[in-house]
């Protein structure tokens, strides 16, 4: 971690929140600075963060969202330089943060939330930090709505008629906003100082600010209409009901009555009238798959109308392959809007992972029209990396991971961009590799090693961090941590990382020496208080399995050459004499008459299963049974590579 220095701007400035920590549940804060700048300075720096996390906007311009996934001991900050949207004279400043009040599979809930805000300037800089902003809890938002999935945060549900968001564009400051800060604990104390528990410090990302760019749907290829079920003004879980009403949807066509042609503006639609309780959807293609946020612009509302917008996988058949409620990780993700008079203006906050997307509009008497646009939402990749081949096959699909790379890397590397955006380190290893193909940059790789440090069960290094699954614990996967660490040293030639985690490494291993991990032979065994992975396959896990030695060996042997590199001998031979060790009770209790690896064996040390191909990959990689080597490959990895089933092999 780096450390923020003595004269940084941010260690003057405190932590603000427009309510106590009684009522964070799925709350959005709405912040406002004024001030006068009598000349712009060039290279002007704003240093902002905000837990759970923010939108900001300048003078009405949407400017970014940050931070980036972190540890409220030292949470993340970002820097940006604001002087192209200053100006001589009036400037307003707007931040909508949110929190959760809860922890997901990329954060962790300390029951505090917290805006903190600084600038470079000191002139700006006392305006942020000196004059108590006007600052309120969102008034349109409903706090109670279901969660996207159990991984995620929540449905948004936004009443524009109680919020009109010119808060944010209007030059006008906004009245009848509070300018105090409740106690955020429960004695007078007007905010939090920097340095205060939970946030004792501040770090910068250390990744680049996500790139955001406009995309413009497709043209609809379906529409239908339909009575709103029973609930529909109430429900807290407008994705559910709107798939119990689609069900019972007989007809799907194309309106031609529907007006919809594309601009560089958006989609922009024209609506026609449902009546009261009635509703009309429209299947919209945003083109490719994508992870960002809606953006609408309404006009010719009379007030109360409904938009729903859901977010779905993929296509069937011209419609959206719905997952039933309950399944899937209880995904359910839509987001709703309920229109006021006149002209509408909104950008839904969290960015979400889709191919299909439904516009489903109720309650609507008059003709609305619509101008929708998503933004999209990923890390700055330049993609430097290029790939051609005589066989457009191969085209097709270097295009296609290169595309599924992109959308899976947003502040972490992601399992996937839809219901969960978790940083699962199994998934992260394999994407930080492709990244060095396409890319070169080793940024997400080097963060992504430090926040799964961050967490600890057993000392073992959880499956995603940060994370509330401490069910999500997985003994080999706190193994490709280390692994990863070695990664970024082979990428690089910067060893930083090495000596940087030596403790952690070591706790890591410490679990491995433990009763609980290792048996009377020091084979390691199936530790039932956790998730073994062992990949997606049917590898036995059980009593002391095979995979499970070898990735530890795999990993002592990566240590020494680790140690080796940073010039400890020490340390490398010890690492050398564990691995050696490990080899020969691999060799003495796993290779059978044959001379392949048994996958496992029982309590009681019993060899039981089919021999794998991974089991036998992994021998060849470490050496083991060498004798046997040319055989692996011919009953094993050659008929593995030509599609031929086989045990543990999915």
């Amino acid at each position: 971690m780096e450390e923020l220095r003595v004269d940084h701007p941010l260690r003057s400035a405190d932590w603000i929140w427009p309510e106590s920590y009684m009522y964070l549940a799925n709350h959005f804060a709405q912040f406002r600075f004024d001030m006068e700048i009598e000349a712009v300075t060039d290279n002007t720096s704003l240093y902002i963060t905000a837990d759970k996390s923010y939108h900001l906007y300048i003078n009405g311009v949407y400017i970014c969202r940050g931070p980036a996934r972190g540890y409220q001991s030292h949470w993340p900050f970002d820097e940006i330089d604001i002087t192209a949207y200053l100006r001589p004279g009036h400037n307003w400043l707007c931040v909508e943060a949110y929190q959760p009040g809860c922890s997901t599979f990329s954060y962790i809930h300390e029951n505090y939330a917290g805006l903190l805000i600084a600038a470079s300037e000191s002139a700006l800089h006392r305006a942020l930090t000196e004059v108590k902003p006007a600052m309120r809890r969102s008034p349109g938002h409903l706090t109670q709505t279901d969660r996207y999935s159990v991984q995620m945060d929540f449905q948004e549900h936004i009443d524009l008629r109680l919020d009109d968001r010119q808060w944010i564009v209007s030059d006008v400051p906004p009245s009848g906003w509070s300018a105090s800060i409740f106690p955020p604990h429960g004695h007078n104390m007007a905010s939090l100082p920097f340095g205060r528990t939970p946030y004792e410090t501040v770090e910068p990302r250390a990744i680049p600010m996500l790139r955001e760019q406009m995309l413009v749907p497709q043209l609809p290829t379906a529409s239908a209409r339909s009575l709103s079920h029973v609930g529909y003004l109430t429900t807290k879980n407008v994705s559910w009901h709107w798939i119990g009403e689609a069900e019972t949807i007989e007809e799907w066509s194309l309106d031609a009555d529907l007006h919809a042609v594309r601009t560089e503006g958006g989609l922009e639609l024209t609506l026609p009238v449902t009546g009261i309780a009635g509703l009309y959807a429209v299947v919209i293609p945003p083109g490719e798959y994508v992870l960002g946020v809606i953006e609408l612009s309404v006009s010719g509302a009379q007030g109360g109308e409904i938009l729903d917008v859901h977010h779905d996988q993929y296509y069937r058949d011209g419609r959206p392959k719905f997952v039933p409620p309950g399944d899937g990780c209880n995904v359910a993700m839509g987001n709703r809007l309920i229109l006021r008079a006149g002209e509408n203006e909104h950008t839904f906050y969290h960015p979400l992972g889709f191919g299909a997307m439904t516009l489903v509009a109720r309650d609507v008497t008059e003709p609305l029209k619509v101008v929708l646009r998503i933004r999209t939402v990923g890390y700055p990749f330049t993609f430097s990396g290029s790939f051609d081949s005589s066989d457009a096959a191969l085209n097709e699909i270097y295009a296609a991971c290169r595309r599924t790379q992109q959308l899976c890397s947003i502040d972490a590397y992601v399992d996937t961009p839809w219901r969960e955006q978790a940083q699962w380190w199994g998934d992260a290893r394999v994407q930080a590799k492709n990244t060095f193909y396409m890319d070169g940059d080793s940024r997400l790789l080097a963060r992504g090693i430090r926040s799964l440090a961050g967490q600890s069960v057993d000392g073992l290094t959880p499956g995603h961090a940060p994370t509330s699954a401490f069910w999500c614990v997985l003994p080999d996967f706190a193994l490709t941590w280390i692994l990863t660490i070695w990664d970024y040293y082979w990428q690089t030639g910067d060893t930083s990382l090495i000596i940087e985690q030596r403790n952690r490494i070591n706790k890591v291993l410490a679990y491995f020496d433990s009763p609980a991990a290792r048996d009377s032979t020091g084979l390691l065994k199936y530790d039932r208080r956790f998730w073994l992975f062992e990949d997606w396959s049917t590898l036995p896990k059980e009593g002391k399995p095979a995979f499970l030695n070898l990735w530890y060996l795999l990993t002592l042997r990566h240590l020494q050459k680790m140690f080796d590199v940073v010039g400890d001998a020490t340390e490398a031979e010890k690492y050398a004499r564990l691995a050696d060790e490990q080899a020969e009770r691999v060799e003495q209790y796993y290779v059978n008459s044959d001379g392949f690896l048994w996958p496992a064996l029982d309590d009681s040390g019993k060899p039981y299963g089919d021999p794998s191909v991974h089991d036998q990959a992994l021998a060849i990689m470490l050496g083991i049974s060498r004798q046997s080597h040319d055989r692996m490959m011919d009953e094993f990895l050659l008929p593995y590579l030509k599609g031929e089933q086989l045990a543990g092999a999915v």
